[in-house]
Formats: C-alpha cells, sequence, structure tokens
C-alpha cells in the first residue's frame, strides 16, 4: 500500500523529495507556457521580469527614422555633379530621399527629385549646375517622416561651356502678362549655335507657374529667346534658371510680379454664418477681398460694394459687430478687402449677395437663423361659433414665439383662463413649443368668449372672440 507523504507514516526523506518533485513539476508547466506565450507573440526584442507580488515592468525597442550621413560631392565638377550619400541606418528604412543645392543663401530641389517624387538610391547627377560654388543636402523620406542630413562639402562648378541671360526679366511684371528673355550660350567664350535650353522658375516665393514655352534652341548668335512667359501669382523675388545638358546654367537678376487688374469679388471668410435672430448685427464678419483673374489680391483703386439679402425678415449689415446701419462697404485704395456683420429677426436660411461694379460677384454668402430665446405666447384662430359642452374643434393650441414671431421648440407650462365658463385641462406643457388643449370647451351657451394665455415671465396672448353655441 502506497504511503502517503503528508502522513504521519511517511518517512521524512520521502517527503522532501516529494515536495521537490512537486515544485519541479510547477516551475516546468510555468516555463513551458512562458515559452508558449513568446513564441505565439513574435514580439520584437524586449526583456520583462516579474516580481513575487505580480507587478512587472517591460522595456521595448522603438524605430526611429534616422538622418542620411556621409553626403559627398567632388571639390570640383563640371555643370554635371555627382551627389552620393550613405542611406539612413536602423529599422525604419526609407522610401527614398530627396536632394537640395544650396548656393549662398538659396535652396533649390536637385537631381529632379522633391519631396513628393524621392530618389529610391543613394546617388544621383545634379545637371545643367550654374557656375560657382554649392553645397548639397539630403533628406530621407518615410511616409510622413523626414529626417535631414548634414551638409556636405563645398563643390566649385566651373565649365568652358556657359550659359548666360542675353536680356534680363524687366524688374516688375503683371501676373499673367506675357514677358520676354534671352539666353546666350557660349563654348570657351564663342556662340554656339543649336544649343536646346530649358528655362524655369529658380525662386518661387508664391508658388507660381510659368506658362509659356520653356525650351528653345540658340540660333547662330548662340542666342535662344523666350518670348510669352508669364507668372501666375504675385510675389517679389522671383528668379528664373536655366539648363541645358553639358553647359553651366544660369540665374537670372530677381523680379517682382504685380497682380494684374481686378475683376472680381472673393469671400475669404464669413462663407457661412449661424446663430439666432437679431435686430442687431452680430453674425460675422464675413471679408469680401478683390482680386485678379489669378486669385491675387489687388490694392489698386476703389470699389463701392453693394449688399443685399433674400430674407424675408427685417435685416441689418453693419461695418462692425451691433453697429449702425449700412448698405454698402467700401474697399479703398491700398486695400484688397472690406468686412461687414449681419443680422436677421426671420429664422430660416437666407443668401447674402455683394455686388461691385465691373466685378465679378462672389458665391452667396449662406445665413442660417435660428430662433431667439423664447419671448412670447400665440394662439391659434379659434372658429367664430363652437359648439356648446362640447371640446372645441379644432383643438385649441397656443405656440411659444421669439421676439420676433419665430417658433421657440421649448416645453413651457402655458395656462388658459377665459371670461367664459369653461371644462377641460387648462394648464398643459408645450411639445416643441406648441401646447394643445384638446378637451377645453365652453360651458353652456355663450357669447364673446375670449382666451387668455400665460406662462410665467413669457408675453401673453389674447385669443380671437368666439361664441358657443
Amino acid at each position: 500500500m502506497p504511503t502517503n507523504a503528508s502522513s504521519p507514516e511517511a518517512t521524512p526523506r520521502l517527503r522532501r523529495e516529494l515536495v521537490w518533485f512537486n515544485w519541479l513539476l510547477r516551475a516546468g508547466v510555468l516555463a513551458v507556457v512562458v515559452l508558449f506565450v513568446a513564441t505565439f507573440a513574435g514580439a520584437a526584442p524586449a526583456s520583462a521580469h516579474w516580481r513575487a507580488s505580480g507587478s512587472g515592468s517591460t522595456t521595448a525597442s522603438v524605430a526611429t527614422l534616422l538622418p542620411p550621413t556621409n553626403v559627398s560631392v567632388p571639390a570640383s565638377s563640371n555643370s554635371n555633379v555627382a551627389v552620393s550619400w550613405t542611406g539612413s541606418p536602423d529599422a525604419v528604412v526609407p522610401t527614398g530621399y530627396y536632394v537640395t543645392r544650396i548656393s549662398g543663401s538659396t535652396a533649390v530641389a536637385a537631381c529632379g527629385s522633391t519631396p513628393a517624387a524621392p530618389i529610391a538610391g543613394t546617388t544621383c547627377t545634379d545637371a545643367s549646375v550654374p557656375e560657382g560654388t554649392h553645397r548639397y543636402q539630403v533628406t530621407a523620406v518615410h511616409r510622413s517622416w523626414t529626417a535631414t542630413g548634414p551638409l556636405s562639402g563645398n563643390v566649385t562648378v566651373t565649365s568652358r561651356r556657359d550659359l548666360s541671360f542675353d536680356s534680363q526679366p524687366s524688374v516688375t511684371v503683371t501676373a499673367g502678362s506675357p514677358f520676354t528673355v534671352s539666353v546666350r550660350a557660349t563654348l570657351a567664350g564663342i556662340p554656339s549655335a543649336g544649343v536646346p535650353v530649358t528655362i524655369s522658375l529658380g525662386a518661387n516665393p508664391a508658388a507660381g507657374t510659368l506658362s509659356g514655352t520653356v525650351t528653345a534652341t540658340t540660333d547662330g548668335w548662340g542666342t535662344a529667346t523666350f518670348s510669352g512667359l508669364s507668372i501666375n501669382k504675385a510675389a517679389a523675388g522671383y528668379t528664373l534658371i536655366t539648363s541645358s545638358p553639358g553647359n553651366a546654367g544660369a540665374v537670372s537678376s530677381a523680379f517682382t510680379v504685380v497682380p494684374a487688374a481686378a475683376s472680381k469679388l472673393t469671400v475669404t471668410s464669413g462663407a457661412a454664418l449661424t446663430g439666432p435672430a437679431s435686430s442687431a448685427a452680430i453674425l460675422g464678419p464675413v471679408t469680401l477681398q478683390r482680386q485678379d483673374a489669378y486669385g491675387n489680391a489687388v490694392t489698386a483703386g476703389t470699389s463701392i460694394v453693394s449688399l443685399a439679402t433674400s430674407s424675408a425678415g427685417a435685416t441689418i449689415f453693419a461695418a462692425t459687430a451691433n453697429g449702425a446701419k449700412i448698405s454698402t462697404v467700401t474697399i479703398p485704395a491700398g486695400s484688397s478687402s472690406a468686412s461687414f456683420f449681419y443680422g436677421d429677426t426671420k429664422a430660416g436660411t437666407a443668401a447674402i449677395t455683394a455686388a461691385s461694379q465691373g466685378l465679378a460677384a462672389p458665391a452667396p454668402v449662406t445665413a442660417t437663423i435660428t430662433a431667439a430665446a423664447p419671448g412670447r405666447l400665440k394662439f391659434d384662430a379659434i372658429p367664430a361659433v363652437v359648439l356648446k359642452n362640447t371640446p372645441i374643434t379644432p383643438p385649441v393650441t397656443v405656440h411659444v414665439l421669439d421676439a420676433f414671431g419665430n417658433p421657440v421648440n421649448n416645453s413651457a407650462q402655458v395656462m388658459l383662463q377665459s371670461n367664459c365658463t369653461t371644462k377641460g385641462t387648462l394648464t398643459r406643457a408645450a411639445s416643441s413649443g406648441l401646447a394643445a388643449f384638446p378637451d377645453l370647451e365652453i360651458a353652456g351657451k355663450a357669447s364673446g368668449c375670449v382666451l387668455t394665455a400665460s406662462s410665467g415671465t413669457l408675453a401673453t396672448d389674447t385669443s380671437n372672440p368666439f361664441n358657443a353655441d
């Protein structure tokens, strides 16, 4: 018969051996469970420990997009500069890199790369680089993350084949209007014919678009002429740059693009207004801007803008909140915009329009007017003759209105009184701003009956006179 280790008959040695075996068995099961969880999770490298009390702590590694390193260029080069770098280390692999060429205080995209169109590799060739000294910087891109690497050393670009501006853009050009520049190509100082030249925006302070024919070939005098060029966005500090394979490019002098003539009004703020009914101008401001055909703000001239609304209520326009009533606003010379505020006593949706001679009108401003606070009560009409001792048909109804007569979604307690003897419930709670009294009747025959409705501080109302027969 086996001996029970916990019984007095078990020997001390046997009891110790069984206790030890029991502990090993539990530890082994725990180890198997831990091993199974770790294997199933397949987690990133981590460490953890557990205390006897049951609390625990963990550590985990976190990946970071690191910048590229070792951005390298030769000390000197022709107009095609070789750029290389060491890719970003660590677990986050960039989707690509974009390259920037820095010349003095000017930075331009290089190697045909942009943040939206990065380079997959770790080398590139920057073509048609202007003569001079330049440095390069490479930025890693991973989804919305970027990490910018260090600047390269200097590269000095020289070439026996050069491009230069034969005629510069004017100091000031008008947005959308054509202008002309010409570029000279030379080889060791001698004009070069048949050289394809491309012109593009260098410094672009307003994200403008260069339109027109931007590629031309040099004639027998080594000149490429670009006529019909235009830029749509107004700003100061634009430059043009030239490029041609195997030639050192050139940068134009800086110039300013000014707005064209005003052609339209645009609502730049306050295109949708929402607020309570009011006899004062409390909604806004709505800002109108005078613009040219390209969306540039125009400050030249004076424009008188007439204001109107489709609302059937009592309306008000004002130059300031709660200000005096106006019907027009003025955009003065030297400014491109003017603002106004709006008030309306009629709940609903109204369209506000603005018009100025010679300017295209903007899309209407939408004003959504809600009821103001509850202000008074209002009876629906009661038939001139009702049946005595019978619930009045249709039932007597009382509306909760704001001060301007707009229905208010309200649950006020409405109480009725009459100069005639009545039967039925005389106090009812409004539902969605309407109190109905379906069991109200006039006791016996009567004439000249009127009802009076009241509710707290709301203005009372009296029904039309009626008879009971």
